[in-house]
């Protein structure tokens, strides 16, 4: 049964936890049911869940959540928990794919140009959860290594279609 360990967040987290899924519980079933690789049933039975029990706790802190966006704004402190501790529960589930700033560009524009990420991510044989992992991969890096960052941006602007302007030249 859920109810693990939260550390300095267990006052705000444990009190009025249904079934004993704290915040952190919550965030980790979260990523499990988000990779897409188990039935959700299956990832409930496994921690004596219901499914009843399961949308109930999720009515509960998605409630939460947003009570304290409405009561605190943007010194809100719960959505960043769950928010941190939903990436930390994703990345522990699987490696992120491998990349580089230039294919990391490339997926990027693809995305773009396609008007979502289905297709693209299909094409290249990862999931959602897989495409999360590298965003925030990526979000570090280019935002911390400069040369990452250039490297990015070349390709990026490279891939880039004509624009009619650009067409009306030639």
């Amino acid at each position: 049964m859920p109810g693990g360990s939260d550390g300095p967040h267990q006052g705000t987290t444990q009190k009025g936890a249904p079934h004993g899924i704290t915040l952190f519980d919550h965030a980790q079933i979260s990523a499990e049911i988000a990779e897409g690789d188990r039935p959700q049933a299956s990832i409930l039975a496994a921690r004596q869940l219901t499914e009843a029990q399961w949308n109930e706790s999720t009515i509960h802190w998605m409630t939460r959540i947003g009570e304290d966006v409405r009561e605190k704004g943007e010194n809100a402190r719960i959505p960043i928990v769950y928010s941190d501790a939903f990436a930390r529960a994703q990345d522990a589930l699987k490696p992120v794919p491998p990349s580089d700033a230039a294919s990391w560009a490339k997926l990027t524009v693809d995305i773009q140009l396609a008007g979502g990420p289905a297709a693209p991510l299909a094409a290249r044989g990862l999931s959602i959860a897989d495409y999360h992992r590298l965003s925030r991969r990526w979000a570090r890096v280019l935002s911390s290594d400069a040369e990452q960052s250039r490297v990015f941006f070349e390709a990026y602007q490279a891939l880039q279609p004509p624009t009619e302007v650009d067409g009306d030249r030639g």
